[in-house]
């Protein structure tokens, strides 16, 4: 191995933390382990910005082996939240070293366009994996690699998820979610506060855009004043609850996959449990999003809102994760619409069936119960697509309506 590229070190970031520093080797046997996860994103010299680990390394599935070479235990971890304080150059990078850049611009960037200054070795899995670690091995370094190999594992370990990054709604209990986040305007600001910051959904909301939480109470206040009933308040509330998402729906659709599979989840679970209330408040839902007159209802008080307040939540945490770190996501490719097409098959569609939902105009002549039925067996067929890397170009593309919707 050269002295340069043995010099090289990467950075990894994940979920808004910033990892590393880390070797060619170290990282290749990170790599060939499979813990580099597609929506991760990598960096080291010569990269202007960060770049998802599936544009450094396109072809990058490799299977856990019982015997292979390892570098020298990685260094320590460095937990420090990734910044956007980015500089622009590569040679300023390097002097102050990487810091996470978090804009969705930079991102699609980092992703659409090809770069300058980097060299052949950045380019493929394979040249890092066989290369890198043949090399090593003629190099007397394979039995201390070997020898290490368990620091390669417990620094995959230390990027993993804890239970509660994980769960549908961050320390949210199903009472909380059962209370309902149109309701309660009544009373003073404060009241009307402790009576909202009850609920998962305007906890985070509070969190993450303050000004607009507090414009809100005001607003909120104001209609209580005026005599407003609460179906009124809760009609206006949640038409402001739209806008804000689709304002921040970029932001959304970059954050980690974990939350975009949990936004897809609970769109799906609120689907099978509209359908057996009816076929209006189904295709509401679907056509008018929570701001419908019957889901407003639906969410002021019934066995409903939990399900679409948890829905709602995992939407406005996936724009807070976003906002920390932006993701890009590949485009679905044929390939995976074959297997989709193969799974909608089974259940029960036909080719008419697969015309009509591609077809805009059509689909808004169709049935209500057909358009319910349709929307409700496109996310059961993804949602049980055993492929992760299917599943996530599908799932983030289908979300896309729902988010922006």
């Amino acid at each position: 191995m050269s002295a340069q590229a043995s010099q090289i070190q990467w950075y990894l970031a994940r979920d808004g933390q910033q990892y590393g520093p880390l070797t060619e080797l170290e990282l290749a046997t990170f790599i060939e382990l499979g813990h580099l996860q597609p929506t991760d994103l990598l960096w080291r010299e010569g990269f202007p910005d960060w770049r998802p680990a599936m544009v450094v390394f396109p072809q990058a599935k490799p299977a856990p082996r019982t015997h292979q070479p390892a570098a020298r235990p990685a260094s320590a971890a460095a937990s420090a939240e990734a910044t956007a304080d980015v500089r622009p150059h590569a040679q300023q990078r390097a002097a102050a070293g990487p810091a996470a850049r978090t804009g969705p611009a930079h991102a699609a960037r980092a992703y659409g366009e090809p770069e300058e200054e980097e060299p052949a070795r950045g380019r493929g899995l394979r040249r890092a994996l066989l290369l890198v670690t043949v090399l090593a091995l003629v190099g007397g370094a394979g039995w201390y690699g070997y020898e290490r190999r368990a620091s390669i594992v417990e620094f995959a370990a230390s990027l993993q998820p804890s239970a509660a990054t994980t769960a549908p709604v961050s320390g949210a209990d199903r009472k909380s979610l059962s209370t309902s986040p149109l309701a309660g305007f009544t009373g003073s600001v404060q009241e009307i506060d402790a009576n909202l910051q009850a609920t998962p959904l305007w906890r985070v909301i509070k969190r993450e855009f303050p000004d607009w939480y507090a414009e809100r109470l005001k607003e909120i206040a104001a209609l209580v004043s005026q005599n407003k009933d609460e179906a009124a308040v809760g009609q206006r509330v949640a038409r402001a609850l739209v806008a804000l998402r689709r304002e921040n729906a970029k932001n959304a659709l970059s954050a980690d996959f974990r939350h975009l599979k949990v936004v897809a989840t609970t769109f799906f679970e609120n689907l099978v449990q509209l359908r057996k209330q009816s076929t209006q408040a189904c295709f509401e839902f679907i056509s008018q999003g929570e701001a419908s007159p019957t889901i407003v209802a639906l969410l002021q008080g019934s066995p409903h809102t939990a399900h679409l307040q948890a829905q709602l939540t995992a939407v406005f945490e996936a724009v807070a994760d976003g906002r920390r770190a932006a993701r890009v996501y590949p485009q679905p490719r044929k390939a995976d619409y074959d297997v989709l097409q193969a799974d909608l098959a089974k259940l029960g569609w036909t080719q008419a069936d697969m015309q009509l939902f591609s077809d805009e105009k059509a689909l808004a002549r169709a049935s209500h119960e057909k358009v319910c039925q349709l929307v409700h067996d496109w996310f059961a067929a993804q949602l049980a697509i055993k492929d992760a890397d299917t599943q996530l170009r599908l799932l983030v593309d289908s979300l896309k309506p729902v988010v922006a919707g």
